[in-house]
């Protein structure tokens, strides 16, 4: 019944939609940085060119969120959830741009992983918000929550790990530094992946 109440006006959703194409594209970006292990520098232009086009998806969202009356879900619901998935972009090319600037020798396997692992959650995500406009499968975004909290956790493990062997091998303090941030940056993708869903899911909650 909810779906059938909602406002026709699809402009929200179209946006966030391509938002999550950008998303995705972003961290694919990242994915094959981290496996290609040099050139830095042009595949962290290209995310930054990515994420200066979801920045103008990002306005334009904003700037029709204050110009409506009423919104096809709780006006909260959309500022909170432009802004994460925003915050999830910019957190992968801000990972990307320390990469180019600490120009490293060797990439840890380890962060392959982790970045695939942002890859996946961010994935799931573009899924779940597609799903968003009617919530006729609500189950189905349900257990994309469910599958997303299973990345965020893994991503978690995966940075521990790989820090504590980092602290126990590497001989270069500046170097742990430099990839303790690179790591945090990443791993916190995977947490704001996880804000969309909870955000997402108390949608679907509260409406259906």
């Amino acid at each position: 019944m909810f779906s059938s109440l909602l406002p026709k006006d699809n402009f929200f959703f179209d946006l966030f939609d391509k938002m999550c194409v950008c998303l995705v594209e972003g961290i694919q970006i990242l994915v094959g940085m981290l496996e290609k292990g040099t050139g830095y520098h042009e595949p962290a232009e290209k995310i930054k060119l990515v994420e200066r086009q979801s920045d103008v998806l990002v306005h334009q969202i904003i700037s029709r969120l204050h110009k409506t009356f009423v919104t096809p879900i709780d006006r909260d619901d959309i500022f909170q959830l432009v802004n994460r998935l925003d915050d999830i972009l910019d957190l992968s090319e801000g990972a990307a741009a320390r990469i180019s600037m600490y120009q490293p020798k060797q990439i840890p396997p380890e962060c392959i992983e982790l970045a695939m692992v942002l890859l996946e959650g961010a994935r799931r995500v573009k899924e779940m918000i597609g799903l968003l406009r009617n919530l006729k499968k609500s189950a189905r975004i349900i257990e994309l929550t469910v599958e997303i909290k299973h990345f965020e956790n893994k991503a978690d493990f995966i940075r521990r790990s790989l820090l504590a062997r980092l602290f126990r091998e590497e001989k270069d303090v500046f170097d742990l530094i430099k990839w303790k941030d690179i790591l945090d940056l990443i791993e916190k993708g995977t947490d704001r992946c996880d804000d969309v869903a909870n955000i997402t899911e108390g949608i679907v909650l509260e409406n259906t």
